[in-house]
């Protein structure tokens, strides 16, 4: 699975936070992580709708990105 510049950044930094015991600052790493991954489904139904292709922006995320630290939040439901 790939892992995108965003998640190996939040991943890092949740690990100095969680080492420091700012809630606050998990919070918004996890909201940065959820936009990310809107963004990547945004781009996806895009390009899909563009060339035709089948599939859908769940499934395409899922077998590019979900990786167990990836997994925190389903940003798709």
């Amino acid at each position: 699975m790939k892992q995108t510049a965003t998640n190996y950044l939040i991943d890092q930094l949740e690990l100095k936070v969680m080492a420091q015991h700012l809630p606050w600052v998990a919070e918004i790493l996890d909201k940065a992580r959820e936009m990310e991954h809107e963004q990547i489904a945004e781009a996806y139904e895009r390009g899909e709708w563009n060339q035709g292709c089948n599939g859908d922006a769940k499934q395409y995320y899922s077998d590019t990105y979900n990786t167990p630290k990836n997994l925190k939040k389903d940003t798709f439901g």
